[in-house]
């Protein structure tokens, strides 16, 4: 049994304990926290820190299988220029590619994430994942505007689910985004989530196009599907540059498919106002909002309203992630709640490190083990150094050490 001390312990899950005890056994599980008002008293085998303690980190928005084009995109391109490099950028070999994310799972356990939803397309990274001390829920992305491919690409997309669950992994089958998923595939999603409830993930209202400009055909986003031969097909006899997205019905289709899910992650919300997120959160189903500060700065230079998702209506289904290493130079949970600390310094730090951990891991559907120090979780235990105690805020010195894997 280890006994761990610090300043403050931050269940997450209940108030802060000031000179707390968290009391871990010989598998990383909680036994009990101790609450000793304050007043911590020498005891054998006491190891206490300088910092808080907190519940490890839940990384609720990954991509693995792009860790190996880190470095290589050009960072405020905008979002059309940022898809469109990905896809050129995607032709490493397998070995590659799994080399890098085999060292970007490792970096992230190094800062602290002990679970993760990760964005995959295949099975390139399931080797990885199946080794890894973290725990992963798998979202398999499908898109597709070719509404006559929808049922090749649904069937694919299954064979890689099979292939993960047949690993004992935890997956489902995702839309890419509102913009890249046609009116065919919605319907196949909506039947397959109608007849099994599953976690789903989007990127959702990313680009300020999504619902202005691209459903009428225009704009740099409909642009750059035109330009990768997305949107050649043309059954109405229109020229290339005039053809439309098949976005018509599209919303409502959506809508059907995210109240069928077991839980909804929407994620990066940079365009989003209080009215759009309030009007998931009022419907059926559990929403949950995915901020990537640090990814949206570097495609987009610009980041959400972090203050509206403090809101009490809001600030319970608000989880962090990473995104990838071809959007971000680091996977640091911390380094996401640094950037919002400095963008928006009113957000407390209790509830930072409640979107950096519970409503994750109830997002993804693994709080019975993971996200706050509780007994009979074990849910890995981090320190946090350098935090300003006067005001209770984290600084530019924060940094994390994992103590409980």
């Amino acid at each position: 049994m280890r006994y761990l001390s610090a300043h403050y312990v931050f269940p997450v899950s209940s108030p802060p304990l000031r000179n707390g005890i968290v009391c871990v056994d010989d598998h990383g599980c909680i036994d009990r926290i101790i609450d000793t008002g304050g007043k911590l008293e020498e005891r054998e085998k006491l190891e206490y820190y300088n910092g808080i303690l907190v519940p490890g980190f839940v990384n609720a928005h990954c991509h693995l299988e792009l860790s190996h084009l880190y470095g290589l995109v050009e960072p405020n391109g905008g979002l059309p220029e940022f898809i469109s490099s990905i896809g050129k950028l995607r032709c490493a070999g397998d070995e590659t590619i799994l080399a890098a994310a085999k060292a970007a799972d490792g970096e992230m356990r190094r800062n602290g994430t002990v679970a993760a939803g990760d964005i995959s397309n295949n099975v390139g990274t399931l080797a990885v994942k199946r080794k890894s001390r973290i725990w992963y829920h798998t979202f398999i992305e499908i898109f597709g505007l070719d509404s006559s491919r929808a049922q090749t690409i649904l069937a694919g997309a299954q064979q890689v689910e099979r292939e993960y669950r047949d690993a004992g992994m935890s997956a489902s089958i995702v839309p890419h985004a509102i913009y890249s998923v046609s009116q065919a595939l919605w319907q196949h999603l909506h039947q397959t989530y109608k007849a099994s409830p599953r976690v789903i993930s989007m990127h959702h209202q990313e680009n300020s196009e999504e619902m202005g400009p691209y459903p009428d055909g225009k704009g740099e986003l409909a642009d750059m599907f035109r330009k990768s031969g997305l949107l050649e097909r043309n059954p109405n006899g229109e020229t290339l540059n005039e053809l439309k997205p098949e976005t018509g019905n599209i919303p409502p289709k959506m809508m059907s498919c995210f109240r069928e899910a077991a839980n909804c992650l929407l994620v990066h919300n940079i365009f989003s106002s209080k009215d759009d997120l309030l009007k998931y959160t009022s419907c059926p189903g559990r929403f949950y909002f995915v901020l990537c500060p640090g990814s949206n700065l570097f495609i987009q230079n610009r980041l959400p309203n972090l203050q509206l998702f403090s809101s009490p209506e809001l600030c319970r289904n608000i989880c962090l992630g990473t995104d990838s290493l071809a959007s971000n130079t680091k996977l640091s949970i911390l380094e996401e709640i640094k950037i919002i600390h400095q963008h928006a310094p009113d957000i407390p730090l209790d509830m930072l490190l409640q979107w950096a951990t519970l409503n994750g891991a109830s997002a993804l559907g693994c709080e019975d083990l993971h996200g706050s120090l509780e007994k009979g979780k074990a849910p890995g235990v981090n320190l946090i150094t350098g935090i300003d105690f006067d005001r209770m805020q984290f600084t530019a010195a924060s940094a994390v050490k994992v103590l409980v894997p």
